[in-house]
């Protein structure tokens, strides 16, 4: 199936349009001209949907506020945002940063990547004028996720490895780890421990097969840690959250282990997507990692609070905190969305200054000030 050639062929859809890559995916195509049907879960949430609507006024393109919730895909709720589109760029996902929904659970983390992705597919099918998905997978379906599994400190991810399959033969040979001390066999690809990388993999590799019988593409998005400008307050966040709290001084961990970060740009995710949907390259079963560009993108967490540092000299950025040594990994870089979709993408400061810049407007943060 050929690309489309851009806004004249018709409207686009979002899924996920509030979301903060979805937002994002929304402004850069009214930048670019298009007619844009963004669908969120909740239309009467105006905390959700405001910064949305307001992007009508960024550019020559338009934006128009469609409800569909994941969950209910499989009932056809996307059919109407879908009708008469010529791409869909489906960003949806539940990463459990609103409270509001309810506390996730491995089932349910499954479902809303791999359920809810088939449901959006046979919507895309009953339009029958969509020529290009692009989907909003993850690099979590390229390198897995959590602790366990065979090391692969190092390791140079590539675009086309699944969930750490890397230098090993498949999925479960890369999460299959044998106790030292027991000798038993820990099998560690499981639902439970892996629910959203497995939904991604499982989601990708069933939109590929579902394309190859219905006359479009699906080309797959994959980002690492996205930060980047906040538009609106719900986009506090996971990685973004961690930076805001960095800057108020607190270490910024969140609860989690520490690891390596490997910094991609919003804006560059939100650019790719749009290039992914024209590009004559690309083509059904393409997958893209929106990674760092280079080794500047790759910071230890001593590195990052480092680099926060000297863009804000006045901050107490992370108080007295002392990491540990930081894992070496993830390594990965978006070389393939460079070359192939002529991606141009923001330096590692520029993104880490926008993204502090942006907490700090918006109110979400007050930073800690040093002492005179």
């Amino acid at each position: 199936m050929p690309p489309i050639s851009g806004p004249a062929d018709g409207p686009v859809a979002v899924t996920g349009a509030s979301g903060y890559i979805g937002s994002h995916v929304v402004k850069n195509l009214i930048e670019a001209g298009y007619t844009v049907r963004g669908t969120v879960r909740d239309a009467s949430r105006g905390d959700k949907t405001s910064y949305v609507l307001a992007m009508n006024d960024v550019g020559p393109g338009s934006v128009e506020i469609f409800e569909g919730d994941l969950l209910k895909a499989h009932e056809g709720v996307f059919d109407e945002a879908f009708a008469g589109c010529a791409a869909v760029f489906h960003v949806a996902a539940d990463i459990g940063s609103d409270p509001s929904y309810g506390k996730r659970t491995p089932q349910h983390t499954f479902d809303m990547c791999m359920t809810a992705t088939k449901g959006v597919l046979d919507s895309v099918a009953r339009a029958g004028t969509v020529k290009r998905v692009v989907y909003t997978s993850s690099t979590a379906a390229i390198m897995g996720l959590g602790e366990g599994g065979k090391d692969l400190s190092g390791y140079e991810y590539q675009d086309d490895d699944w969930a750490g399959s890397g230098p090993y033969e498949t999925i479960e040979d890369r999460w299959t780890v044998t106790s030292p001390k027991s000798g038993k066999v820990h099998k560690l690809w499981t639902l439970e421990r892996q629910a959203y990388a497995m939904g991604k993999v499982e989601a990708e590799q069933y939109a590929y097969s579902f394309a190859d019988k219905h006359d479009f593409d699906v080309v797959s998005i994959n980002p690492c840690h996205v930060l980047g400008p906040l538009i609106g307050k719900p986009h506090n966040a996971t990685w973004q959250k961690r930076i805001g709290q960095m800057l108020a001084g607190e270490n910024g961990h969140d609860g989690r282990p520490e690891m390596l970060w490997n910094i991609i740009d919003v804006r560059d995710i939100a650019d790719a997507q749009r290039l992914a949907a024209t590009s004559t390259v690309a083509q059904n079963r393409s997958r893209y990692m929106l990674t760092a560009t280079d080794e500047s993108g790759e910071l230890t967490v001593q590195e990052l609070i480092d680099t926060l540092q000297g863009i804000y000299p006045d901050i107490d950025v992370a108080g007295n905190y002392e990491p540990p040594t930081t894992p070496d990994q993830p390594h990965a870089k978006c070389t393939k969305a460079i070359n192939e979709l002529g991606l141009k993408t923001h330096t590692v400061r520029e993104t880490l200054k926008d993204t502090g810049d942006s907490l700090i407007a918006l109110g979400i943060i007050e930073p800690a000030t040093k002492s005179a």
